[in-house]
């Protein structure tokens, strides 16, 4: 099961990029992706994993995405 977080605000497509390497970079994340033409973006981890994981993806987004936060916005259940 992964987690939806939603962008508090709009955030230019280098910056998704950027961001996207860097979450890649994460040892523990096994998927991230924008969605909702980056409105949202779609974290899987181990269950124990996201507070860990999350702390360092909202440093990444308020750094890159220049004072960007994120909100959690729902689970995402495999089909």
């Amino acid at each position: 099961m992964g987690r939806y977080y939603r962008l508090s605000k709009k955030i230019t497509e280098d910056m998704a990029t950027e961001i996207l390497k860097e979450i890649h970079d994460i040892s523990d994340v096994e998927k991230a992706e924008f969605a909702e033409e980056k409105t949202k973006i779609l974290i899987l981890t181990g269950e124990k994993k996201y507070p860990e994981v999350m702390t360092k993806i909202v440093n990444i987004f308020s750094r890159i995405g220049v004072d960007c936060a994120l909100s959690f916005a729902g689970f995402a259940y495999e089909e």
